[in-house]
């Protein structure tokens, strides 16, 4: 490793190093040290990582919409209210050593399903598909270079 002129020690220094993580691959230098189908991997790998942040504050956003308009949910809220639905009493859900139990102890429940189940996910979904098929494009040009 410590050999200056040495293809590990460039990698070591250029690659493997967590000061660098920000910079370029050496893919070129992976494929020579490892081979073709492990320099290919890593040349995926970095491509789908670098690819991955569009959707990532995307779904980001959607995450925070959900957060900030938790408290205009209407089933969310008539769960969690007891003089609403809240005081419901529920079926007990078997039949032999079961409860019954009220509908206002689901309301943790009810309030996570709408920070990732709001109105925002159908555009993620559609934005995901497209995402998907601008991936494989822009892949298909990166890897014939």
């Amino acid at each position: 490793i410590k050999t200056p002129s040495s293809m590990r020690h460039l990698l070591y220094t250029e690659w493997a190093s967590l000061k660098k993580f920000w910079k370029y691959q050496p893919l070129d230098a992976v494929r020579d040290y490892f081979g073709v189908k492990i320099g290919l991997y890593f040349a995926w790998l970095g491509f789908y990582t670098f690819m991955l942040i569009p959707p990532s504050l995307v779904g980001l956003i959607c995450f925070l919409y959900g957060l900030i308009t938790l408290g205009t949910d209407t089933p969310s809220d008539d769960v969690c209210d007891e003089d609403r639905m809240g005081n419901t009493t529920m079926c007990p859900i078997c039949d032999n050593f079961c409860e019954s139990w009220k509908l206002k102890d689901t309301c943790p429940i009810s309030k996570a399903k709408y920070l990732f189940d709001n109105g925002t996910t159908v555009f993620f979904a559609v934005f995901m598909s497209l995402w998907a098929v601008f991936f494989l494009e822009c892949w298909k040009r990166y890897s014939a270079e």
